[in-house]
This record gives structure tokens, C-alpha cells and sequence, in this order.
């Protein structure tokens, strides 16, 4: 049999095309329900949630420009991780990406092993007096639906936040709070089918806000956030996995706790079956200059400790910020590129010259 979208040839028993992400079967999955399942002044889900929707493995583009919709063929922008005709989710293909805005820029990639990119990354720079930039990585978890298009929507929702409180004069703390639960509302918004042996989507976050001197970082799951200067590179907050936690009870090193099994399974983790617990928010003024590293867990797994991060970055402002996370990124590659890989990197106290 073949998909009757993109003729892809099928089983019996397969409900999506895997290559073009068509439903197979008259029936749509449910939806989950998108409770706020963290605090929030805003409870609402954020405004590119759809009301419904199927599981849409990625968009094909279209022979006359722009990206198509997978399910109804409807052109969008690209940008958007919903359609706006059919309100099915999707996710743009994302093999190998780059941003720059700014003196901030990531890159994700897929790696040499998994067979997309799960990973989502966001950026952005607010020009102001003082000014800043947000940035946002989530990891999108493999052993789950949707993964991809998880952590793109919830890039998305938690970004916006960020993005706005650089630009205003709030509390850059209670930004960050609010910032996860919008990604944490996006996540749990994605809708599934609970007859799929795997459950629903997940992803983990890493974010941080700058505005002038100040920043905030938050973290749920095994994403990392760096602080990178002269005197070395500092891992803001701890991972949410076994391994963190045996090392946290001061009974195994860290060589010991990641020999240990399900040493790297998750405790925390965004979606609609996550659990209640806030991410720890950590605000921190700032020394000097210096650079702020967001990393996947396919880039630090194969520089662990904060010591080999700042051996591997070297000194901080001798490369652009996109020069930077491509050489991270390459490295990881060459190093086996055995998971997705995405960096996001942002200069403070540094001149840049890179464009928007």
C-alpha cells in the first residue's frame, strides 16, 4: 500500500506516514486536555495553540514557494507550529538550523544517529537602554509522540514571554516562572492518541533572559545553561535526572552516578503527564563580560563538566556567537553526533559585530 498523500509505501497496521506525517485512518487522535498545570497569572493557553489536531510529522514545501501544510495543503510561513486552515500541529523540518539576531545565535542539528531533529531552539535581541536577549532550547523526548513539533511550540510560547520582559521593566525572576508555564501550558497542549503504545509528548527546557546586568535561568530535564568569562565556565542550576539526583545525596562521584542504571532518565519534563513541580528559577547579576551557552544534552554529553565546556569554548569573544555554536555543534558531531545537537549562545559585555 502507499500513503495516498505522498505515496510513501505503508503496512497495514501503520496510522501516520512516517515521511509526510498523513493520518491514515478516518479518526483523529484526542486531544489532550491543556490544563495549567503550573502556576501562572495568564492560565490561557497561548495564542498558537490550536483546538485541534493530529500528529504531523513535518511539512512538504511547496513547488511554488512558502511550506505546505502536510495534512490540507494550505501555504504558511513556515514560522507557525500550527496550521491556520486545518489547525493540525506540525513542525518545519529541521535538519540543520541557524539563527542569528543580534550579538546572540544558535544552531540545532540533527546529529549522525537519530532520524530527525527533535530539538528546538529560539533567539532573540531587544534593542533598548538597557537592552538584552532571550533564549530558549528545548529537547524533544524521543520515547514520546511528537516530540518535535512539543519542544517547537513550547520554544515558541516560552520565548515570547522572555523576549517581552526584555523589553520591559518587571522582575526578571517572575518572568522566567512565567515563561516555563506558558511552555509548560504549549506542551501539554499538543494533542494525542492514547492508544499508541508510547505516551505523550515531552520535551525538557533550558531558557535564559538578560536585560542590562541581570539574567535569569531555568531549567526542566537535562538541557544546560552555562555562564562562560574569562575565569572559566559555570553550570547554572542541575540537571533533572537519576545520575543528578545520586550525585546530590553526596554518595557517588559523578563518574559513578552516570554508571549507574537509567543514570540519564528524566525526573522532570514538560508535557501533558509532567508533573507539578515548578523549575527552579535562578536570577544572578552578572560579573562582567562573558557569554551565556544553552546546550542539548548531544552537545554536553560529550563535554560533561563545566571544566571541559571552558576548555572546549576557549576564550570567550575571539569568535562571533554563530561562529561559536557552529563549532560546538561540529565538534559534537565529530565526536559521534549520536543525539540531536543544538546550542544557543548570547553575548554580554562583548562587541559584536554580526547582523540581524
Amino acid at each position: 500500500m502507499g500513503c495516498p498523500a505522498c505515496g510513501e509505501p505503508i503496512g497495514p497496521a501503520d496510522r501516520w506516514c512516517e515521511v509526510c506525517g498523513a493520518s491514515l485512518s478516518a479518526a483523529l487522535p484526542a486531544t489532550a486536555h491543556a490544563g495549567a498545570r503550573w502556576s501562572s497569572p495568564d492560565a490561557s493557553p497561548p495564542a498558537d495553540i490550536g483546538p485541534t489536531g493530529g500528529r504531523m510529522d513535518g511539512p512538504r514545501r511547496s513547488a511554488v514557494g512558502g511550506t505546505a501544510c502536510p495534512a490540507c495543503g494550505a501555504l504558511t510561513s513556515g514560522d507557525d507550529s500550527w496550521c491556520g486552515r486545518c489547525q493540525r500541529a506540525w513542525a518545519p523540518p529541521r535538519h540543520h538550523h541557524e539563527v542569528v539576531d543580534g550579538p546572540v545565535a544558535a544552531v540545532t542539528d540533527q546529529g549522525k544517529r537519530h532520524w530527525r531533529n527533535e530539538d528546538a531552539v529560539g533567539v532573540q535581541w531587544v534593542e533598548g537602554h538597557p537592552g538584552g536577549f532571550a533564549l530558549v532550547v528545548c529537547d524533544g523526548i524521543s520515547v514520546s509522540q511528537d516530540p518535535h513539533v512539543v519542544a517547537q511550540v513550547a520554544v515558541n510560547s516560552a520565548l515570547r514571554v522572555l523576549s517581552g520582559a526584555v523589553a520591559a521593566t518587571g522582575d526578571l525572576g517572575v518572568a522566567m516562572a512565567e515563561a516555563s508555564a506558558a511552555a509548560q501550558r504549549a506542551a501539554a497542549a499538543v494533542p494525542h492518541d492514547p492508544t499508541l503504545d508510547v505516551g505523550p509528548g515531552a520535551c525538557t527546557l533550558v531558557a535564559a533572559v538578560v536585560r542590562g546586568a541581570w539574567a535569569a535561568f531555568a531549567s526542566v530535564g537535562d538541557s544546560r545553561a552555562y555562564w562562560v568569562d574569562a575565569h572559566g565556565a559555570v553550570q547554572i542550576g542541575q540537571d533533572d535526572s537519576v545520575a543528578a539526583e545520586l550525585m546530590a545525596s553526596g554518595h557517588l562521584t559523578a563518574a559513578q552516578a552516570m554508571e549507574r542504571p537509567q543514570a540519564h532518565a528524566l525526573t522532570k519534563w514538560l508535557g501533558v503527564d509532567a508533573g507539578d513541580d515548578a523549575p527552579n528559577v535562578t536570577v544572578v547579576e552578572l560579573p562582567g563580560p562573558g557569554i551565556v551557552v544553552l546546550a542539548s544534552d548531544g552537545l554536553w554529553k560529550y563535554a560533561p563538566t563545566p571544566e571541559d565546556m571552558a576548555r572546549l569554548i576557549g576564550p570567550v569573544g575571539v569568535e562571533t556567537t554563530i561562529d561559536l555554536a557552529r563549532r560546538l555543534a561540529s565538534f559534537a558531531n565529530a565526536s559521534g553526533g549520536a543525539d540531536n545537537i543544538t546550542v544557543a549562545v548570547g553575548a554580554h559585555g562583548i562587541n559584536q559585530s554580526e547582523g540581524r
